[in-house]
């Protein structure tokens, strides 16, 4: 804020509508005139400047003679920025009357306006000499040295007002503009101070005295007044916005953002600079990756403040997926889905974030609501295919995936997946002929896919069919993935199935260490083993585990029972 603009201004509330009446307006017989000048007051009271222009001409052709139509005249010239016009019409209102004050403001007005400065002064000090008790005039030649860099005939003429008159606020708040305009801020905060004295309550005088702390580089005694202006005013505008930038400068971001949060608050910040400001944030992964919280604190800031701005549910879950927070990041992109509609890509987004966010009701409602709009696309489906398969409705993704033509998927990994799912699916719903088709085809198509090998091995150990072949494709699976627990069980289960409970033993124990430890269903396997090998104690001590892991306690109770007959005489 400049002091120049905020604390001084040119001559105020000069332009009034008059009801002044023109010499010799009253001679008999003389009323076109009359009737133009009433209906040009009118038309300007009315917001129709132009009209009023032409009729206060016609006044003024009639009676060349009638001073307030020269000065309502001027008045729209220089409302309408037309000074030269404008000066030279009220010089014609100042002379047919001299003495009337609201001509010679109205003039000063529209010479300052015009920079005709020296004119100025000779009138001032004309209007000095004849009227010397009025101080506004003494005033007016101090703001118009001031206009011309003559700052030191301006703070004489000040000083000799306050020495007159005593105390003035505005004289004061002048003297304080030309110290500013010196840069010398000493000075000018020293004159805001006595203002600030008699105004305590006055918010707007500490805003200024801030601001020019801030200029003379004290930025810290700036901060304490910004401070003070909080304590009055809570929701302060400049102290907020200024506080934000004091603490951001000083690296101190989580205060920072604190006072970014609250003007934030404020309903008179346009919605717009406030997602400039956070957009800022949340492109530099030093503030993302350091103040997620904060950031995290301003959105739902601006969404509760501004509710109609929905681009900020964009920011939000772009944000989310920043901090790989999917869930929300899933919950504003639908938030914005729901007012605003969307394009394929923010369904597809959405949908990609429901997955990633496990969000299985979520994804299948997502791609239902998709696939209203985008009937024909096989990646929805796809991923709906996910949704029923994550819920365990498995009829439900075969139907879906029945509805698709696999050639019409955008990725070779989709046909791959989706046959896996409809295999497990088939797998579960014990369609055995229809799932080891598919399995089986899978292998052929990719013999290295480990997951499908891993996977087919242990249904077949599970069924007991097939058991040479799971041991292959098991065995592979594990000379490709040494170090994944679930494979080196599903492999250590088919050799238990076969008989091999020495060999088998030897991988659970790997399976073990490999993070399978904390698995229930390997330690239940490694119970079956060593209960296999005649080691009921240390079977039941996987067992054991299992339960605390979250096995199914009736199942695993009845095979620690089974371990001891004896006991169940």
């Amino acid at each position: 804020m400049q002091l120049r603009s905020s604390i001084y201004v040119w001559i105020a509330g000069l332009l009034i509508s008059g009801n002044m009446v023109c010499v010799g307006q009253q001679e008999a017989g003389d009323t076109d005139y009359q009737y133009a000048l009433i209906e040009a007051v009118k038309q300007k009271n009315l917001g129709n400047p132009s009209e009023a222009a032409k009729l206060y001409k016609l006044v003024i052709k009639e009676k060349p003679d009638c001073d307030v139509a020269y000065y309502e005249l001027g008045g729209i010239y220089l409302m309408s920025n037309k000074v030269d016009l404008a000066v030279e019409t009220l010089e014609k209102a100042y002379a047919l009357d001299p003495d009337n004050e609201w001509y010679t403001l109205a003039y000063l007005n529209a010479l300052g306006a015009g920079e005709h400065f020296e004119t100025m002064e000779g009138i001032l000090k004309e209007k000095i000499k004849s009227d010397p008790e009025e101080t506004e005039w003494e005033y007016q030649l101090a703001v118009t040295y001031f206009s011309q860099e003559k700052l030191k005939k301006a703070i004489k003429t000040l000083e000799n007002i306050e020495k007159e008159k005593g105390f003035s606020e505005k004289v004061t708040l002048l003297k304080a503009s030309v110290y500013e305009s010196e840069k010398e801020y000493e000075l000018a905060l020293q004159e805001l101070e006595k203002v600030m004295i008699l105004f305590p309550e006055a918010i707007q005088f500490r805003v200024v005295a801030a601001e020019l702390c801030q200029k003379s580089g004290q930025e810290e005694r700036a901060a304490n007044y910004y401070l003070d202006i909080l304590d009055a005013d809570s929701t302060n505008i400049f102290a907020l916005t200024n506080l934000t930038d004091y603490y951001r400068k000083k690296k101190d971001f989580s205060s920072s953002f604190i006072y970014l949060a609250k003007s934030f608050r404020n309903e008179r910040i346009d919605a717009r600079r406030k997602m400039a400001i956070l957009s800022y944030y949340l492109s530099e992964k030093k503030y993302v990756d350091n103040y997620p919280g904060e950031l995290e604190k301003l959105l739902d800031v601006l969404i509760q403040v501004h509710p109609e701005e929905h681009k900020i549910l964009l920011m939000a879950a772009d944000f989310y997926i920043q901090t790989r927070a999917y869930d929300k990041a899933y919950w504003n992109l639908k938030s914005y889905l729901d007012v605003d509609g969307g394009t394929f890509p923010i369904y597809m987004q959405a949908i990609l974030l429901a997955n990633a966010g496990s969000l299985n009701n979520e994804l299948v409602a997502m791609t239902g609501q998709a696939l209203r709009y985008y009937p024909d696309s096989a990646d929805i489906r796809f991923f709906r295919g996910l949704g029923f398969y994550g819920l365990e409705e498995y009829q439900e993704m075969i139907d879906n995936f029945d509805s698709v033509a696999y050639e019409n998927y955008t990725t070779q990994a989709y046909i791959s997946q989706s046959n896996m799912l409809y295999a497990e699916a088939s797998y579960r719903l014990k369609d055995f002929v229809k799932s080891d088709s598919i399995f089986e085809s899978l292998i052929a198509e990719d013999p290295d896919n480990y997951m499908v090998l891993n996977n087919y091995s242990y249904y077949l150990a599970e069924r007991n069919v097939k058991l040479g072949k799971a041991e292959i494709w098991s065995r592979k699976a594990i000379e490709n993935n040494p170090d994944n627990s679930t494979f080196l069980d599903t492999y250590a289960w088919v050799l238990y199935k076969q008989g091999s409970f020495e060999e088998a033993e030897k991988y659970i124990m790997k399976a073990l260490e490999k993070g399978g430890d904390n698995d229930p269903e390997v330690n239940e396997h490694a119970g079956d083993i060593q209960a296999a090998l005649q080691s009921p104690d240390i079977a039941k001590s996987y067992y054991l585990k299992a339960i605390v892991l979250g096995g199914d306690q009736v199942i695993l109770e009845d095979k620690i029972n089974a371990l001891y007959p004896e006991n169940n005489e």
